[in-house]
């Protein structure tokens, strides 16, 4: 079967690919190293959670059966007391909700488990495909290194290296420190000390995965009992150096949609928040965002305030709001998110609620100073946003698709269309009933105000695409061979941390060197009117961060 390398529909776009290969050389090399990678079944993952689906277990957050979530119970005078109907049918409908959400889940694993089953005595090695930005995915759907937290902890490199190289087990141990979650934000020797008191206890959990259970209440659950079974296998060969891990070991840069806002423009601010400058403690945008949400709610009187504070305001509950701001995130999804963050905390018997039934009216409160208090941090990301929306909606005007160019070496030419759609109406039979269908079709006009929605997000994605590229190769020239990446996580065994780490800032470095923001505003001009360049923003101006610092940046990517 044969796939393009850009997943991708338009005739002209895919034509212009072609034609401009040979200035994204580096583009091929990139997805030609991710796919040299081979990779086998992690059997006591495999055998984990086939018994674990066996038994429709939930254990480590598993998807079980939906059927099973029980409705609520009928009150007594459900029959006669209209009331007492309205509130058990609000109930019901929030579990026949979460039935229609778990159900694809649940059928997801057990695809994924099947898969698992027949490559159980077999390597094998990912194809990849480039989106339209240039980020790459595996072209398999369910079982792969981008999937689910379960779906990862399946899967594992075939050929590892030596523990004994540069100081492995440390970076192995803060890999661990990282999955479970509860120092996960301290400083790298806590995190160090942390793993290195309870190692017996990990490898317990290893031993017996269905009696000792605790791993289960790590973030990434099976992530971290796959961590654990490598341990163990470590620990019995009495911590021999020559010991061969073939476990990929992640990185994850910190929040980084705000790291190429705060790069972008050079901001010391956005920076620091970030992690683009060195620190002894690794700082958290989340938390700082929180802290100014309490301020704010303890400078008011209303009984909705005290609340929220005697609920408690933390970085979990504005983490998904922070992460998601780069990519244009709207008032309504903030009220969303924080619902859900609410109601998930509830239903998982975490921490309850006292705002009664209606959690909408208390999450439209908390919204808007959530959302200043983002603002308020975020000052760098927001400006270059709206730069990027006003400047697509000018070239929107033109029914001209938004086209630009990532950062050189890569050269990949990103072409965003968002064309406006139209609805058509069609009958047809089926046996003896008409069928009415509303199907949709593009139209030849581009869609402005989608257009401006979908630059931030489009624009963020294909310079992370652009950083992970680069810092593959650069990764691949300092001797690393096995590759597990999703986007802006890099993932290698852990002999082979430390060159993935330099790699990957001096790929960031590398990439803004050059001044993409005014690279960008070039190509646009060139593609408008004179009537539209009379329109162009300025540049929002940028600052004084002295980008190389990000190469003494422990907590940029960890």
């Amino acid at each position: 079967m044969h796939y393009n390398l850009v997943k991708a529909s338009n005739r002209r776009y895919l034509e212009e690919l072609k034609n401009r290969g040979h200035e994204m050389k580096p583009v091929y090399d990139a997805v030609n190293i991710m796919q040299e990678t081979e990779w086998v079944i992690n059997k006591p993952i495999y055998e984990v959670i086939l018994k674990l689906i066996q038994t429709d277990s939930s254990l480590g957050k598993l998807p079980t059966n939906p059927q099973e979530i029980e409705l609520p119970v009928k009150p007594v005078d459900i029959e006669t007391n209209k009331e007492s109907l309205v509130q058990w049918k609000r109930q019901a409908s929030l579990v026949y909700k979460d039935r229609a959400k778990s159900k694809s889940k649940y059928i997801q694993v057990r695809q994924i488990i099947e898969e698992a089953r027949l490559l159980l005595d077999r390597s094998f090695f990912y194809p990849y495909q480039l989106d339209f930005r240039g980020r790459i995915y595996p072209k398999p759907a369910m079982l792969s290194p981008q999937g689910a937290d379960y779906s990862r902890a399946l899967i594992k490199f075939k050929y590892g290296k030596q523990m004994k190289e540069n100081n492995s087990f440390d970076d192995f141990a803060i890999a661990g420190a990282g999955l479970y979650g509860e120092v996960d934000k301290e400083d790298i020797q806590t995190r160090l000390d942390w793993v290195k008191e309870r190692l017996d206890t990990f490898i317990s959990y290893a031993k017996e995965p269905l009696v000792n259970t605790d791993w289960a209440k790590a973030d990434k659950p099976f992530c971290f009992l796959a961590w654990c079974c490598e341990l163990k296998d470590f620990a019995e060969t009495d911590y021999d150096a020559s010991f061969i891990t073939t476990l990929p070991i992640q990185s994850d840069c910190s929040n980084s949609g705000l790291q190429h806002y705060s790069a972008m423009m050079k901001d010391p601010i956005g920076g620091k928040a970030t992690n683009l400058i060195p620190s002894n403690k690794p700082e958290d945008v989340y938390r700082i965002v929180a802290q100014k949400v309490i301020m704010k709610l303890r400078d008011k009187t209303d009984p909705m305030a005290k609340l929220w504070l005697d609920y408690g305001i933390d970085r979990k509950l504005c983490k998904k709001p922070v992460m998601c701001l780069p990519y244009s995130l709207t008032q309504y999804s903030c009220r969303q998110y924080i619902q859900d963050h609410v109601e998930k905390l509830d239903k998982e018997n975490e921490r309850h609620h006292n705002f009664g039934q209606d959690l909408f009216k208390a999450t439209n409160y908390l919204t808007p100073i959530v959302w200043e208090s983002i603002n308020d941090v975020i000052v760098g990301a927001k400006e270059i946003m709206g730069f990027l929306k006003k400047v697509s909606r000018l070239v929107a005007s033109e029914n001209l698709p938004v086209c630009w160019t990532t950062p050189k070496p890569l050269n990949f030419p990103v072409q965003m269309m968002c064309y406006k759609k139209e609805s058509k109406r069609v009958k047809t039979k089926m046996g003896d009933s008409i069928i009415k269908l509303s199907i949709q079709s593009d139209t030849e006009e581009i869609d402005k105000r989608k257009t401006a929605q979908s630059i931030c997000p489009n624009f963020i994605h294909s310079l992370d695409a652009s950083v992970l590229q680069l810092a593959v190769i650069k990764a691949k020239e300092k001797g690393v061979t096995n590759f597990s990446l999703i986007h802006d996580s890099f993932g290698c065994v852990a002999p082979d941390v430390h060159k993935l780490s330099e790699a990957i800032r001096e790929a960031f470095c590398e990439v803004y060197e050059q001044d993409v923001l005014t690279n960008f505003a070039k190509e646009m001009k060139d593609m408008l009117s004179q009537k539209n360049l009379k329109k162009f923003p300025n540049i929002p101006e940028r600052g004084n961060l002295d980008l190389s610092l990000v190469k003494q940046s422990v907590f940029f990517c960890v």
